[in-house]
């Protein structure tokens, strides 16, 4: 990038210094004829001369600026290394839509797990399922196809049930979860997830909590259903520039 800053900056001089002994041969053809007492100068250009003149110097300005052309063009991935922000916006990129992940938990009173059968029939009554991953999850058919609203892992690591063993499993707590954007409508997913949360504790004597484990609020869920609205804004946005 070095050598071409420098290549370019002896070509302009070039071109700057021929443009000056164009203007500078044309002025003097306009210049009257020197006194015939003075010393005999130089004899001037002819009007040929000149117009040979001009068209010689116009032909150096054209190989210049040819072999200008040619060095930009022989350097052109680095002369097109353009930052995104220089770019026009109609040629720039959408920008990619980082993923967000929602979570409420539901966490069992201090000293006192949750039990495997129990656990069990309240992930039943708030509809969730098991599935991939050894996790629970809300599903929905849409179109003939299921797609996933959000899922329920077990808030102990790492995450899965064991279905063979619920008669002797405990649970501090489970996690719901969801990922904005994702296969179904975020808000419907979020307005769901809300819900089943609210099942799950009632089922299991327990409360809801966000992710700073504090007891879920209708403030608190305001905010976080505004974050899943922009979100979601954010991603039609970005699907309708691409």
């Amino acid at each position: 990038m070095e050598n071409l800053r420098w290549i370019l900056l002896l070509a302009g001089i070039a071109v700057v210094l021929v443009v000056y002994l164009v203007s500078y041969y044309q002025g003097r053809r306009k210049q009257p004829p020197a006194p015939r007492n003075k010393l005999r100068s130089q004899p001037l250009l002819s009007e040929t001369d000149a117009v040979t003149a001009d068209v010689d110097l116009t032909g150096a300005i054209d190989d210049e600026l040819e072999q200008l052309g040619q060095i930009i063009s022989a350097d052109k991935p680095a002369v097109e290394a353009v930052s995104v922000v220089d770019m026009p916006a109609e040629k720039r990129e959408p920008a990619a839509v980082a993923d967000q992940v929602f979570m409420l938990f539901v966490e069992a009173p201090k000293g006192v797990p949750f039990r495997g059968p129990i656990l069990l029939g309240a992930l039943a009554a708030a509809q969730l399922e098991f599935g991939d991953m050894d996790i629970f999850h809300r599903v929905e058919q849409d179109s003939g196809q299921e797609k996933v609203l959000f899922s329920v892992a077990n808030i102990r690591e790492p995450g899965t049930f064991d279905l063979s063993a619920m008669e002797s499993f405990t649970s501090e707590g489970v996690v719901l979860f969801m990922q904005v954007p994702g296969a179904a409508d975020a808000v419907r997913a979020f307005d769901m997830m809300v819900e089943s949360s609210g099942v799950l504790a009632d089922n299991l004597d327990s409360r809801v909590c966000d992710a700073t484990h504090n007891q879920l609020t209708r403030q608190a869920i305001s905010h976080m259903r505004e974050e899943v609205i922009s979100c979601q804004l954010q991603q039609r946005v970005a699907n309708a520039a691409s």
